[in-house]
């Protein structure tokens, strides 16, 4: 009785995971296809991206950060570009972490901890580009939906048109493993129903607060008036310190 009772049970349980896993496949390619194309783009379509002699030397990009960046950001961009090794190897694992992310999430491989990495992007690249956009705040509009969806994807998973599917069907002892459920998205997280939810709630509360957060303080319009933000790409400041003015009329300054 209780046997016959579960089995029904499981099966709505199964079709609702898979409904989820199909209404949120375009959301996965999608996402995966972004930064796939960002990394693509750097290693196949235009590689003088990664050449420091051409004039599309993603060097640059970094560059026009700096101004903006927040939490520190700008001094570590400024480190790096004073210090030519790490920059170049920060450039170079960055895209390659975009190129394979994106691709995974694309298959359906290891959805995620894609997922996952595509949410940290997804921060970086707003605390770094956020500010930038004259009118729409273009970079801040691309990192807060793209936190949003990997968010969504590392807590559904990917159930429907995934590589994980077909790894879990050869390898079936997998079902048990914590770490598959953790890493995949074959299957759901190996979570209570409450513990999921707080989970869920939690990550929301991160999301919104910080797509929010960044906005307000970006261009106010929440709770404060509109405004400029704290750095214009076409207002353009200049402070000197340290000025030294010498008896022949010559001046110094730091």
């Amino acid at each position: 009785m209780n046997t016959a009772t579960n089995c029904t049970s499981a099966k709505p349980t199964t079709d609702i995971y898979l409904l989820t896993g199909l209404g949120l496949l375009a959301v996965r390619i999608i996402q995966g296809f972004i930064y796939w194309g960002g990394g693509s783009r750097r290693f196949i379509y235009a590689p003088d991206k990664l050449d420091p002699e051409a004039p599309h030397w993603m060097a640059y990009k970094f560059q026009t950060a700096m101004p903006g960046a927040l939490l520190g950001l700008d001094h570590v961009i400024s480190y790096m570009l004073q210090h030519f090794w790490l920059l170049y190897a920060g450039v170079i694992l960055f895209s390659a972490a975009e190129l394979i992310a994106g691709l995974f999430l694309m298959l359906g491989l290891f959805t995620r901890i894609s997922a996952l990495l595509s949410m940290l992007f997804s921060v970086l690249l707003m605390l770094m580009f956020g500010w930038q956009g004259a009118t729409c705040i273009d970079e801040w509009t691309m990192a807060a939906c793209n936190l949003a969806m990997g968010t969504t994807l590392f807590l559904c998973g990917s159930h429907s048109y995934a590589l994980d599917n077909i790894i879990l069907k050869k390898n079936p002892r997998l079902a048990d493993s914590r770490v598959f459920q953790w890493c995949s998205g074959a299957l759901p997280l190996p979570l209570t129903p409450g513990s999921y939810k707080k989970l869920a709630l939690w990550l929301l509360a991160f999301v919104v607060i910080f797509d929010v957060g960044t906005y307000s303080y970006y261009r106010g319009s929440v709770v404060t008036p509109y405004h400029h933000g704290p750095v214009s790409p076409t207002t353009h400041h200049l402070s000197l310190t340290e000025g030294k003015l010498f008896p022949d009329g010559q001046v110094q300054v730091h």
